[in-house]
């Protein structure tokens, strides 16, 4: 009996071993895979974080966008970013987005945008990243103050450097028609009634969108003043000042001269560049950054550009350097209620750079804001060549209107300079932006 007991124990005992045996084995079936003699480890699931990124991406960045975010599959390959291509509507959709509490999760973001979003608790305080990722020690120098909010926080990593305001100019048409290239007021008022009588459009303003008619403007203080209208936007002076009544005087006499098409408020960017590269404009007015693409469709060594044209004679050596445009704080900023804030955060930090970097690569931008030295594909283009030079001086710079931190400013000065170029008289002018300087300070 005691040995038939022992038996049915023994074989209890063997039974519950197998049966461990047979679990143990089925859980490392889980994890590895046999291959040949070797013991391979099955990869990871990785979860895929699909994050809203709206942004320009169109045109000519398009392709820089593309090789960016193929680059950040190496760094970030959880993530996949679905891009929503940003209207043209000076910011009016992504203030939408934020009124209704839809951002995206990454958006580009002037100082202007930055600061009404910061102050409705709408962004992410990106500081944190930024110190993670040593983001500022791969800035060069000009462009670390780009980082960094007034109020000492980052909220948006720059993804493109300083450009200047520039009037562009067709060569062929200053050199067939015998006129000479403006270097100073003077010769731009003559250069711009010369051209007028030969029926040429002067200049081709795409004013349909409204800065840049501002831009116009801030170039024709900066001779005087190189504040320009950010030192407005700041809180400083008014249009009493002698340099705010010169610009806005010599644009009054400009516009009498006939510097503009009767249909200026009506021309789109693409409108201005067909009437540009046709030669049926002399001079078009954009940033910097648009060179490429201008030189391609006029003609390589065709273009030139002007940056201080509306400077007097006397003051040219003092003041030539004294750019219009600029940088400021701006770049890809995060939706603070993003559902993957922190992921956010890392994505659009790393992107800006890699951006930046494949802009030079893919469309030969030469205006690169890191330290580490990049070059494109097909080399810079001779316009390229000229503004990297002419670079190195430029002595102080504005900015562009939609980085204005007062939006309230941003509204009167866009609309009004809409005014001056109509055909109003500096009186009035001068006379309506005090009084409007005076609301929007209160």
């Amino acid at each position: 009996m005691k040995k038939m007991k022992t038996h049915a124990m023994a074989l209890i005992l063997l039974s519950v071993m197998v049966a461990l045996s047979g679990c143990g084995s089925s859980n490392k079936g889980a994890d590895k895979e046999v291959s040949g003699n070797n013991v391979e480890k099955k990869p990871e699931t990785v979860e895929t974080i699909k994050l809203k990124f709206y942004a320009q991406y169109s045109g000519q960045e398009k392709a820089a966008y593309d090789a960016a975010k193929e680059a950040m599959k190496k760094v970030m390959p959880e993530v996949e970013v679905e891009f929503e291509v940003a209207a043209q509507d000076d910011e009016q959709k992504i203030k939408t987005y934020a009124a209704a509490g839809t951002l995206p999760d990454i958006f580009f973001a002037s100082s202007g945008l930055i600061e009404t979003l910061k102050n409705s608790d709408n962004l992410l305080v990106l500081d944190d990243v930024v110190k993670a990722n040593d983001i500022e020690s791969k800035l060069n120098e000009t462009s670390k103050a780009m980082l960094w909010n007034k109020d000492g926080h980052s909220y948006s990593v720059p993804n493109v450097g300083q450009w200047a305001a520039v009037i562009f100019f067709n060569k062929e048409i200053f050199e067939d028609n015998n006129i000479k290239v403006p270097a100073n007021y003077t010769e731009l008022l003559e250069a711009v009634t010369a051209l007028k009588a030969k029926e040429i459009t002067p200049l081709t303003l795409f004013a349909k969108e409204k800065w840049t008619g501002v831009q116009l403007l801030d170039m024709a203080i900066v001779g005087s003043d190189p504040g320009g209208l950010k030192k407005l936007d700041n809180g400083e002076g008014t249009f009493s000042d002698e340099a705010y009544i010169q610009g806005a005087s010599k644009l009054e006499e400009l516009v009498k001269a006939g510097l503009l098409s009767k249909n200026a408020f009506n021309t789109t960017y693409d409108d201005a560049v067909a009437q540009f590269t046709s030669g049926k404009a002399a001079m078009l007015l954009n940033g910097a950054w648009s060179m490429g693409a201008l030189e391609e469709g006029l003609g390589e060594g065709k273009m030139g550009m002007l940056y201080t044209p509306f400077t007097d004679a006397d003051k040219v050596d003092s003041a030539q350097w004294n750019i219009s445009g600029g940088g400021f704080n701006q770049g890809f900023a995060v939706s603070k209620n993003s559902k993957y804030p922190e992921v956010a955060a890392k994505y659009a930090a790393l992107i800006s750079l890699e951006f930046n970097k494949q802009r030079v690569i893919q469309i030969g931008d030469p205006n690169s804001i890191l330290v580490e030295e990049v070059q494109p594909t097909v080399g810079f283009t001779p316009i390229q060549q000229q503004y990297a030079k002419d670079a190195v001086n430029f002595k102080s710079m504005t900015t562009f209107a939609w980085g204005f931190e007062n939006a309230k400013f941003k509204t009167v000065i866009e609309d009004n300079s809409q005014k001056l170029l109509a055909g109003q008289k500096l009186d009035d002018f001068i006379q309506d932006m005090n009084k409007e300087l005076e609301r929007v300070r209160n």
